[in-house]
């Protein structure tokens, strides 16, 4: 038969706990002992587990990229995603990126649909998403040489945003420049013929 602790067992008990009792009746000390928790577990956590890398230009060098070809403005253009069974190709800086994976933002109906199957740097760079901003299938490239310093510095980040999500698939160029490949390509397979 066990008998009660003695009466100045407990008390000294209850004595040792004092000081606790009377910080969480402070609520500035309470503030405080919260605070020093949750950066106590926060570094716990940090340290157990590994976050998503960053990007970095580096990744997306090093990155596999696929057989790549040249568009002109009119070949986007048919990768505008307006049948589904087409891929949903965008140009950011001259690259051209497959943005399928994301139809939802870029297909139609979306955010930014007025960009599929075009050069979307001018918009991007300037923060305008409507069709003013979208050169004339026929026209050249846009030089994008008369942005300022802020507009350009949009665009290296969205490029950058690019470049870090999506699989480039080829490069934007004038009409002119794809028919000067095509005709270098030509007389490179009759050399090797």
């Amino acid at each position: 038969q066990q008998q009660p602790p003695p009466a100045d067992t407990a008390q000294s008990f209850l004595r040792v706990f004092e000081p606790l009792s009377r910080t969480l009746e402070n609520p500035v000390a309470l503030g405080f002992l919260g605070l020093a928790a949750f950066f106590i577990i926060r570094s716990i956590v940090v340290s157990y587990s590994k976050g998503p890398e960053r990007f970095s230009m580096k990744s997306v060098q090093q990155a596999s990229v696929p057989a790549q070809r040249d568009f002109t403005p009119r070949e986007l253009a048919a990768f505008d995603g307006k049948d589904e069974g087409t891929a949903l190709y965008i140009a950011v800086k001259g690259v051209v990126y497959d943005v399928s994976k994301s139809r939802g933002f870029y297909g139609p109906g979306g955010a930014y649909a007025n960009f599929s199957g075009r050069d979307a740097s001018r918009g991007l760079a300037v923060s305008s998403f409507g069709t003013e901003v979208l050169k004339d299938l026929d026209e050249p490239v846009d030089a994008l040489d008369d942005l300022d310093q802020t507009e350009v510095d949009s665009l290296d980040e969205w490029a950058g945003f690019f470049a870090g999500k999506y699989v480039p698939v080829g490069r934007l160029v004038n009409p002119a420049e794809s028919a000067a490949s095509a005709s270098a390509s030509a007389s490179e397979s009759k050399k090797d013929a």
